[in-house]
């Protein structure tokens, strides 16, 4: 995505993106490699994305590409919501862009914000406050505040309220679905102390997308 920025502008159209992106040749899974294969299909953007032709729509692809995004804008995070909005539904929809869109968001907070429970709110502003991943990241806030210095009791409770929703995991209990860890980053962000190494330990032991997630 930034190579195609370099070449082609960073208002570049989100087809170009897809296109640079399906030939990129490295290997890809769940909703990345139903947009490479999209392309192919000549199933551009938004539709590459939605549910209609991405079954994996709501899964964590772009949650896990979108740093960059809040990377290159630094104390803007309406610019990183419109990039986010543009390159998101190459791959994914609804969940799975809002994830994207709130990673964006807390770099790009990040930059002028040191306290990290604002980075997070003020993340969260930048999403659909009806949307699920809204719920389930105000979720985790609410217990890191019951649980402020136990974040085992806090991660035992959002695991019985969420675990078993939008089930994305080849039949198992491994689950990729875009919220449920984006809330896990979020718990090692509060719980963290400020600390890399507790902040990662932490979004590593919740499970799930943790080679991700940290």
């Amino acid at each position: 995505f930034m190579m195609t920025m370099d070449q082609y502008g960073i208002d570049a159209p989100a087809k170009k993106f897809q296109e640079l992106f399906a030939k990129s040749g490295y290997k890809l899974w769940h909703a990345n490699v139903q947009a490479r294969k999209n392309y192919y299909d000549s199933i551009f953007p938004p539709q590459s994305g939605s549910p209609e032709f991405n079954s994996h729509a709501d899964d964590i692809d772009f949650q896990i590409e979108a740093d960059y995004i809040g990377l290159i804008c630094p104390g803007m995070p309406q610019t990183a919501n419109r990039i986010a909005d543009k390159i998101g539904h190459i791959m994914n929809y609804g969940d799975g862009v809002y994830g994207g869109a709130f990673v964006a968001a807390l770099y790009s907070e990040a930059f002028f914000e040191s306290d990290m429970l604002k980075i997070v709110q003020n993340a969260l502003s930048r999403i659909p406050v009806e949307s699920d991943y809204s719920k389930i990241v105000n979720d985790v806030i609410l217990l890191y505040k019951q649980y402020p210095k136990d974040w085992k009791a806090a991660w035992k409770e959002l695991e019985d309220k969420w675990a078993n929703t939008d089930m994305c995991g080849a039949g198992s209990s491994y689950n990729i679905d875009a919220k449920f860890n984006g809330a896990y980053i979020v718990m090692g962000l509060l719980y963290g102390d400020g600390d890399p190494f507790k902040t990662m330990d932490i979004a590593t032991r919740c499970g799930q997308d943790s080679d991700c997630n940290p």
